[in-house]
């Protein structure tokens, strides 16, 4: 059975990544896997070389300090990740779904991934963490380290979850977007889901037949599509139009056709994954 996989650090956007999470996995029917990880480099306190500044005994006695004081700080980093967890299968319990584990990893985030992504059907993760809860238009960190590694669709949930009804998929295309495309009309993750598909650029013959082609896979799917091309600066457009259209959750690929193909988040999709209010399901 594979997993919905979502990670948590307990930040304000703790809740909606739970709800998107539970939202997802009842979607697939199937089991969510909550994970909070301690990173060691910030649980470790800087041990400067002090030794030719003091004696060699105020050397040691600061030295013990030190290694008692990381010891506490692991031990306290353990109890408040071991409280974040309780927390999560408290409100996902609540909200309905049981089938729920929780798990506390050491090491760093991308690290821990890595490690335990096989048989993961969708990672689930906060636009913005606990460092960043305060900086509205910074996205956090995560989000490209995830992309990076990822070997499945990436949901970056938003800071409020709704019920998600209508879909906009951003569709240039390229590979990501035709898999973004072809995950849509084979996941039961959509079921029930209506689904738009936006192609910002020319309206000429190419574009036309490569919207159209996609929006008849998604009707052959079942689906209710539709397509439409519009001109302009595609990051502006497609926010225009999930603000104003109503949409609940924005498809697209994590990068297209950029110059700057070696990163992976071009200027696009950063701007898009910042600037828009609703959950954004990424495929790479």
């Amino acid at each position: 059975m594979k997993t919905v996989l979502s990670f948590t650090d307990g930040s304000r956007y703790a809740a909606s990544v739970y709800d998107h999470a539970l939202w997802a996995a009842q979607q697939i029917k199937t089991q969510l896997r909550v994970v909070h990880t301690l990173n060691p480099h910030r649980e470790k306190a800087a041990l400067a070389d002090f030794s030719g500044k003091i004696g060699p005994e105020a050397y040691d006695s600061l030295m013990n300090d030190l290694v008692d004081f990381d010891r506490e700080r692991a031990r306290i980093s353990q109890v408040r990740g071991e409280a974040i967890l309780a927390e999560a299968l408290r409100h996902i319990n609540e909200a309905g779904l049981q089938n729920v584990d929780t798990e506390l990893r050491h090491g760093l985030f991308v690290d821990v991934l890595e490690d335990i992504q096989d048989n993961v059907d969708l990672i689930v993760i906060g636009k913005r963490g606990q460092n960043h809860a305060i900086a509205m238009k910074h996205l956090g960190t995560n989000i490209e380290r995830t992309l990076r590694v990822a070997k499945c669709p990436v949901l970056v949930s938003s800071r409020a979850f709704k019920p998600i009804k209508r879909c906009l998929l951003a569709f240039d295309g390229g590979p990501s977007s035709q898999k973004a495309l072809a995950f849509i009309a084979t996941h039961s993750l959509f079921d029930g889901v209506e689904i738009d598909i936006l192609r910002v650029g020319r309206d000429d013959d190419r574009n036309r037949n490569e919207v159209q082609d996609a929006a008849k896979t998604l009707t052959q799917a079942g689906f209710t599509a539709s397509a439409r091309i519009l001109e302009g600066e595609p990051a502006k457009v497609i926010t225009s139009e999930v603000e104003n259209t109503g949409y609940d959750l924005l498809a697209m690929g994590a990068y297209g056709h950029s110059r700057a193909k070696r990163l992976l988040i071009g200027s696009t999709t950063a701007t898009l994954a910042r600037d828009c209010h609703v959950p954004i399901l990424m495929f790479r």
